[in-house]
């Protein structure tokens, strides 16, 4: 009797199965950049920086250069994300002392 073992693969856990290649997440990544290039919302910055941060998993490392691109794209969009929330933490306590 022999059983059949389904061939899985164990792939990082920041690959994404719905964006399954490195052009896939630099698309998306593409998408979201040239809609909010010139001054991108707190969501569309984190989720710019969270596909960033998809494409440096091992399974999209296609050459020196994709990961060379997914390294700079992540510290782009987290200093994005940094700036937005300092932002926040700035203007927090003002909103509190008006209530």
């Amino acid at each position: 009797m022999q059983l059949h073992m389904p061939n899985t693969v164990k792939h990082s856990v920041l690959f994404d199965p719905d964006l399954p290649t490195a052009k896939d997440v630099l698309s998306a990544i593409c998408c979201v950049a040239t809609h909010y290039a010139i001054k991108p919302s707190f969501d569309l910055a984190k989720l710019a920086a969270d596909l960033s941060l998809k494409l440096t998993a091992p399974e999209y490392a296609d050459s020196p250069l994709s990961k060379e691109i997914a390294k700079r794209l992540l510290n782009q969009w987290s200093e994005i994300v940094g700036e937005h929330q300092a932002l926040e933490v700035k203007i927090l306590p003002m909103h509190v002392t008006l209530q």
